[in-house]
């Protein structure tokens, strides 16, 4: 009897604490608050909440840091759980928060104690996962009943959760990434810092701009197979790759490839640069030949530094690009969206080999070095489609949006 009443007892809901100011309690949970892309999202997103509606926390179970401090800094509670007992101050805090609503990106270390809470759950989906593993799938799909909406950054995302993740279509809204236009209005005032002749270029090469890690799910070996093309026709076209390394040796093992071919002085790799104004004014165009993306920031900044893109069909390409207006879009190496696989996607990205989009891809890059004008004027249309469907402030006024419209639907 004394079992069967602790038991009891152990499944009773926790409580919340009750809120008093009117406004919505938001938990917003990632796996660390330090550096990188996902991580600048959640932060720009939660500073720019209506404080006088929302109450944000953000929660994690990794490292705070140099993002934990600007988002400090801005006003925003920044809590880092403890690596022991992990659940358990979670509990704590979460009975000592006023919580309305929790937000997940790529972290689910409070799903179970969000139902336990009556807290109903949004999850990001941020991009198309099919890096997956099996075993990664499988837990994805099992905790959908946590999850009472998700928010997709993409179509292309959202049809690969749908069709291979166990994911209902009716509960997915897609919203765009967008961009914070005030920052780049301030970039491009900025006086250059870069310039073609540090990089070894000419004022007669047609550049395209590779803003990207070097991550080669972004398609490296592709742009080096398509160069091998070009190359017999033209060789004043030259693919500026600028970006971070996120695994030295598949970034030894390109260079050394680029250099075995002879495509180390039309291929550049520089590293990174922080300043993305920059390599926009020395470059002509944009290139992004990815094997998978979700919504690729590098792609909005691109539109809005008034570049013409070539890009392939994943992500939100096909979204942006309509008709060749601003770009011209590349059909995937592996067709559809959701035939891509992990073992597939490595075995594209990671070994080098004649592609099958390589000639078109080579087409394209001419096409376009061919009708530097008239494709200038083409890309000068990207900033007005940043402007009227991309504006970041537009994007989290979305957000707040269905944060609302979860927490009505909850009863809450």
């Amino acid at each position: 009897m004394l079992r069967s009443l602790f038991s009891l007892f152990r499944k009773a809901p926790s409580q919340r604490r009750p809120r008093t100011d009117g406004k919505l309690g938001v938990l917003i949970e990632l796996a660390s608050f330090d550096k990188g892309g996902l991580e600048k999202v959640v932060l720009d997103s939660a500073i720019a909440f209506d404080r006088a509606r929302f109450d944000v926390t953000i929660v994690t179970p990794g490292k705070v840091g140099h993002l934990g401090t600007v988002a400090r800094k801005a006003g925003l509670r920044v809590v880092g759980l403890p690596a022991a007992n992990t659940l358990a101050a979670y509990e704590k805090l979460l009975t000592e928060l006023s919580v309305d609503i929790s937000m997940s990106h790529f972290s689910n270390t409070g799903y179970p104690l969000f139902e336990r809470f009556g807290i109903p759950n949004i999850t990001f989906i941020h991009n198309v996962y099919a890096f997956f593993s099996d075993e990664q799938a499988r837990a994805f799909a099992d905790n959908d009943r946590y999850v009472d909406r998700y928010v997709s950054v993409s179509k292309n995302a959202t049809r690969f959760a749908v069709s291979n993740l166990g994911v209902s279509a009716d509960k997915v809204v897609t919203v765009p990434n967008g961009l914070i236009l005030s920052e780049h209005e301030a970039r491009e005032k900025q006086p250059p810092k870069l310039t073609r002749a540090q990089l070894g270029l000419s004022d007669s090469d047609y550049v395209f701009a590779n803003v990207a890690s070097y991550n080669l799910h972004k398609g490296h070996y592709v742009m080096a197979d398509a160069m091998r093309h070009l190359l017999a026709r033209r060789r004043d076209v030259k693919i500026l790759c600028v970006g971070n390394v996120i695994f030295p040796p598949h970034v030894d093992a390109l260079r050394h490839y680029l250099a075995e071919h002879g495509l180390e002085q039309h291929i550049l790799m520089p590293g990174y640069f922080p300043d993305v104004e920059d390599v926009h004014r020395v470059a002509d165009a944009f290139i992004l030949p990815s094997f998978i993306e979700g919504w690729s920031i590098a792609m909005n900044e691109a539109m809005f530094y008034r570049k013409p893109m070539i890009l392939t069909d994943t992500g939100a390409s096909a979204e942006v690009i309509e008709d060749d207006d601003i770009g011209i879009l590349i059909p995937n190496e592996y067709g559809d969206t959701p035939n891509l696989n992990s073992k597939l996607l490595d075995e594209l990205a990671y070994a080098p080999r004649q592609y099958e989009i390589a000639p078109g891809l080579a087409d394209a890059m001419d096409q376009m070095a061919s009708n530097a004008s008239e494709w200038r004027e083409r890309g000068a249309r990207g900033r007005d489609k940043i402007y009227a469907n991309y504006n970041f402030a537009d994007i989290v006024t979305r957000y707040e949006s269905i944060i609302e419209d979860v927490v009505r639907a909850h009863g809450r």
